[in-house]
């Protein structure tokens, strides 16, 4: 970690209440989760337990955001940062699934049955087949993204964090009421993601899901930054939008799992009996079904908000 991007760096977030301007809720925020990112970005090198999870997390925060905020900044400050953090959180992301799907692997290992598991699926088996490759794998894609996270380039990119945090350059509308800048931002990320979920379908394609998960997290992330001013509406207007899209990151992990083991069946390197393969391949169809099933929870869980999502649209001024 650099000397001078370190979290004691920054000075510490001030206070927000209705009262703040746009300009002090956007500082509260980027120094809230720019120290976030600096702290678990530190124990990235020992590789401690969260810090990829939580140096992700801090980073699409931050994108979120610039995404509604970043015009109140001066220079195109936003753009620049909000394309480095991109590539940051991309180089974690390998690692961040593996750790995930290594997790579920040790439960099995050691007896226990995840939730996710198919119950004519000896999990044990599939943990002695997979798991020690999972865990190689990991490591290599941890050392290799460190590579880059160590690199002039990450150097540059929490530094230029810490300086937009500690002193931001705002446009002369940072100066006006934080709820009347920001409620309208709040409200914009939100229809986004609506339209994206109104418009799904059990017949739509991947892709389209993919989307409406990006949407809803954007708009969660634009809540979380709008609540400090805009009080409870914001707040659980973000609440709303991780309850409906914590079934879409199951079925992520559904995807990212099934072709990881189809890539352990596949490894010329270390081949597989008759038995191991079979045994992934139950897992791998199994997959299939978790995917549908989270996908329809989802859409579920989305209908059934939709008259709490109206009532907080109107208290947010929509």
């Amino acid at each position: 970690m650099d000397a001078l991007t370190g979290a004691d760096a920054l000075p510490p977030p001030v206070p927000v209440s209705a009262h703040s301007t746009a300009g002090v809720a956007v500082m509260a925020h980027l120094r809230r989760q720019v120290a976030a990112l600096l702290a678990a970005d530190a124990g990235l090198d020992d590789d401690e337990d969260d810090a990829v999870h939580q140096a992700r997390v801090s980073a699409r925060r931050l994108r979120s955001g610039l995404k509604v905020y970043g015009d109140l900044l001066r220079g195109g400050a936003a753009d620049l940062l909000r394309s480095e953090l991109s590539w940051y959180a991309s180089r974690l992301s390998p690692s961040r699934d593996l750790e995930v799907f290594a997790a579920l692997l040790e439960k099995a290992a050691s007896g226990g049955r995840p939730d996710v598991f198919d119950e004519s699926l000896d999990a044990e088996a599939l943990a002695a087949t997979v798991l020690p490759w999972i865990r190689d794998r990991r490591r290599r894609s941890h050392t290799d993204a460190l590579v880059d996270l160590r690199s002039q380039r990450a150097a540059a990119l929490r530094s230029d964090l810490v300086r937009w945090a500690a002193e931001p350059r705002f446009e002369k509308d940072a100066a006006r009421p934080a709820g009347r800048v920001l409620a309208p931002r709040v409200l914009k990320a939100d229809r986004r993601a609506a339209q994206r979920f109104e418009s799904l379908t059990t017949a739509s394609p991947p892709d389209a899901w993919h989307l409406a998960r990006i949407a809803a997290k954007r708009a969660r992330y634009a809540a979380e930054v709008g609540a400090p001013p805009l009080g409870r509406p914001s707040a659980d207007l973000a609440r709303l939008w991780t309850d409906v899209t914590e079934p879409l990151g199951d079925a992520q992990d559904a995807v990212v799992q099934r072709a990881l083991v189809l890539d352990r069946i596949s490894d010329p390197a270390a081949p597989l009996s008759a038995g191991e393969a079979f045994t992934c391949g139950l897992f791998v169809a199994a997959t299939h079904d978790r995917e549908v099933a989270a996908r329809t929870s989802a859409r579920d869980g989305w209908h059934a908000s939709r008259a709490r999502h109206k009532a907080l649209r109107k208290a947010l001024g929509a």
